[in-house]
């Protein structure tokens, strides 16, 4: 090597950043190919492209193996601390078993890394598609369908148990949280217990129905992400397809009037549904918080505390609005 190449002490210069982008996509090929399992390589193929998809907590990407078009899921940093993967893994295959879920090529319940084949023609759904009456009329029809099902999950889910941990873990990283916690807290726990004193058999519900989780393959709809999957009240599910996809409240009675098939009454199961939407926006306002911790000093710890106020503020709109009409808490148990 010539004098001219080396740099100050014997070293070379820092390459060109055409060379250092060459030499992270081939750590990052590397790194993707190493978590690949052994019965999913083929003789002959290899991993020769791979590309960044959506996905907030977790990595996702889609993988070139071969002719074959797979997605990786990669779990994001702690996201094991509030997420079984033994329990979604279990959740996720009696799903697919049942028709409800696209079918998962490998799923490993330790790291919490899943392989399933690339739906090439799969439209992701949207906000504005979910509130397309043609749209949620047949996902009204599907998720009745799918809580009436004879699919058994492997664990309960409770928003107000979850809510408590969250906020247990929460405490230890923040001296204090959004303005007027306390007060908001109360009002949404006081929920808890008219809940409770009319219960319903727990069904296998999803928990976490952001129209982005609702795919339509070869016309059939299907359900993706199952991380907060459980045994739970169908009325959660149904509030949190109206919540995540903002329904107005004409439209939310169609849905939901679709959904009870005319068999049951529409006013009583919205307002179970309002109840549990405050308890949601409250849960995933805890939830923004242990995010924002986890990635302290980075422009994802202020989306975070923007996110998680939003949320925070709309429990509060909710909750409040329980008091101001107490004929919405009467119908509970109605």
């Amino acid at each position: 090597m010539s004098d001219s190449r080396l740099g100050l002490f014997g070293y070379s210069p820092r390459p060109p950043s055409r060379h250092i982008r060459e030499i992270k996509k081939y750590l990052g090929m590397k790194t993707l190919e190493a978590a690949i399992p052994g019965e999913l390589k083929r003789p002959g193929k290899r991993l020769t492209h791979y590309e960044r998809m959506g996905g907030l907590t977790n990595r996702n990407y889609k993988l070139q193996l071969g002719d074959e078009s797979l997605v990786l899921r990669l779990p994001g940093r702690g996201t094991g601390r509030f997420i079984n993967r033994s329990h979604e893994r279990f959740n996720q295959y009696e799903a697919a078993k049942a028709g409800f879920s696209p079918e998962v090529l490998y799923f490993n319940k330790v790291t919490g890394i899943k392989i399933s084949s690339f739906l090439q023609d799969a439209l992701t759904l949207s906000p504005e598609l979910a509130c397309e009456r043609a749209y949620y009329m047949r996902i009204a029809r599907f998720l009745r369908d799918f809580h009436s099902a004879p699919v058994r999950f492997g664990n309960a889910f409770n928003g107000f148990a979850m809510s408590r941990t969250y906020e247990t873990i929460a405490k230890a990283r923040f001296a204090k949280f959004y303005k007027g916690y306390a007060d908001v807290r109360n009002r949404v726990f006081a929920l808890e217990a008219r809940l409770a004193a009319d219960p319903v058999e727990p069904r296998a519900c999803h928990n976490d129905l952001v129209p982005e989780n609702f795919l339509e393959v070869d016309g059939r709809l299907q359900l993706i992400d199952w991380e907060y999957s459980g045994m739970n009240d169908p009325a959660w599910d149904i509030g949190s397809f109206l919540l995540e996809s903002e329904f107005a409240t004409d439209s939310a009675e169609d849905f939901l009037a679709e959904y009870l098939g005319g068999g049951g009454a529409v006013e009583a199961s919205l307002a179970r549904v309002k109840a549990y939407q405050a308890l949601q926006d409250f849960l995933w306002s805890l939830w923004s918080l242990l995010q924002a911790s986890a990635c302290r000093g980075s422009e994802k710890e202020a989306y975070y505390m923007r996110y998680g106020l939003e949320r925070f503020e709309r429990a509060r709109r909710t909750a409040y609005a329980f008091e101001a009409d107490y004929s919405i808490i009467r119908k509970i148990g109605k």
